[in-house]
């Protein structure tokens, strides 16, 4: 060991400075616990929570919205930002036949053509009148949730664009909140007019007026003392209880993983030859966002879906509709999503405009004052028969020693902004008991 470079010793090591583990060291802060150190690798907080300023205009990394649900949560994200909120009533649509269908599609079946509604509503009541199973695959469980006709006009060309794999290679663990499931009766109603109250756990949102959604990053930093940016992790004992990070020793007794866990196990040494394999079962879907402004003030919408497999963007949202911040007087900034793959991002960028302006997003005559792409890698957790059981294994084994995974990749799953404040809140109860389970 360097002289020049001491090896450093601490009780809790926290590996990721996202929301899960800004959320974890706050917390730990909050009880007085202060032998910790988040390291991350980025000169800046926030993950893919994170927001950048260019030209005037703040761009999230891809859409990033504040959902809250729980008591605790709501008070926590008011304390720290202070007022730098604003509170929105979801506007979102899908692009269907020529026209905007309100989100979600399948509670808004008063807005389909005549043709295709009534096949909606012979489909879920085929599908009620049918004694389910427990469903096999994503397919099954739209097909006995929605019927065939919601199915088929809307669930499968959106999900196989978003996931770019057969649907029946999927399983439906991951629905939960994120797809809504009124019941029968919710349904028929929505076939006549539109319904009373909103379905989604995303109906309402949260969204800083100033700073982006990074704002909330940066508001948890300003209370952790303890972190070291541009931070890498390069190797990580877990039997010696170890990193080196930098080129630098940090011993620990209790870690936390917040970093995607296939990365994670593969800076791991002496891993188990069957935790190594079942690291290498877990796969995800990279998305590649055109982050594009224009000179005109567009009428607001939060974020469009697109379904349709010509078009290459399966969303479309709009980032100065989420806070007047975000973008100078009349002027509009979007970003534009797709998991398909890119090799060519100028000649993408070209397709993309042609198919927002046909589709009167944009206008021909309107000015782009900024273009770019930001590619996410990971993205999407893909949620294929193989994960359950490798991402089980493998979060079993790491807390044999005494190695706690939380966050959205670090658990490998589908999540959004108040799960990782909560997984944090959660972890660093754990830590300060010395007992992770």
């Amino acid at each position: 060991m360097k002289k020049n470079n001491p090896a450093l010793y601490v009780d809790v090591l926290i590996l990721g400075g996202g929301l899960t583990g800004l959320s974890t060291a706050y917390h730990l802060e909050k009880q007085k616990y202060t032998d910790y150190l988040l390291v991350e690798k980025n000169s800046f907080f926030g993950g893919l929570c994170a927001s950048e300023q260019i030209n005037g205009f703040t761009f999230d990394y891809s859409g990033h919205l504040i959902h809250l649900h729980e008591p605790y949560t709501q008070k926590l994200v008011k304390k720290l930002l202070r007022g730098n909120l604003i509170k929105h009533q979801r506007q979102a649509w899908i692009d269907f036949d020529g026209q905007r269908i309100p989100f979600p599609f399948q509670a808004n079946l008063w807005a389909l053509p005549p043709d295709k509604r009534q096949n909606c509503l012979s489909g879920l009541q085929r599908a009620a009148a049918e004694h389910a199973q427990k469903p096999k695959n994503f397919e099954q469980w739209c097909l006995q949730a929605f019927g065939d006709g919601i199915y088929r006009y809307f669930l499968k060309p959106y999900n196989t664009k978003l996931w770019q794999t057969d649907l029946k290679k999927l399983t439906w663990d991951w629905c939960g909140p994120f797809v809504p499931r009124p019941n029968l009766q919710q349904l028929i109603a929505a076939a006549a007019r539109p319904p009373k109250i909103p379905f989604g756990y995303n109906s309402c949102f949260y969204y800083p007026r100033r700073g982006g959604c990074g704002a909330l990053a940066q508001a948890l930093s300003a209370h952790i003392p303890n972190t070291w940016l541009q931070a890498e992790v390069q190797q990580i004992d877990l039997q010696k209880k170890y990193a080196l990070i930098n080129g630098r020793t940090v011993y620990f007794k209790q870690l936390l993983n917040t970093l995607p866990l296939p990365v994670f196990i593969k800076l791991c040494k002496k891993i188990p030859a069957g935790i190594s394999q079942a690291a290498k079962q877990l796969k995800s879907v990279p998305v590649h966002v055109l982050q594009l402004a224009i000179n005109r003030a567009v009428k607001p919408f939060h974020w469009i879906y697109f379904p349709q497999p010509q078009i290459p963007f399966f969303r479309v949202g709009m980032q100065s509709a989420f806070s007047p911040e975000n973008a100078p007087r009349n002027t509009s900034s979007f970003y534009v999503e797709t998991s398909q793959n890119i090799t060519d991002f100028k000649k993408a960028q070209k397709a993309f405009i042609k198919y927002l302006s046909q589709k009167g997003i944009i206008e021909k005559q309107d000015k782009i004052i900024c273009a770019f792409w930001r590619t996410l890698s990971p993205a999407y957790t893909l949620y294929d028969f193989k994960r359950s059981v490798a991402q089980k294994r493998i979060i079993k084994w790491l807390k044999a020693q005494d190695c706690l995974c939380a966050g959205r990749y670090g658990l490998w799953e589908y999540s959004f902004i108040e799960r990782s404040l909560l997984q944090g809140k959660e972890a660093a109860s754990q830590f300060i008991l010395g007992r992770i389970k």
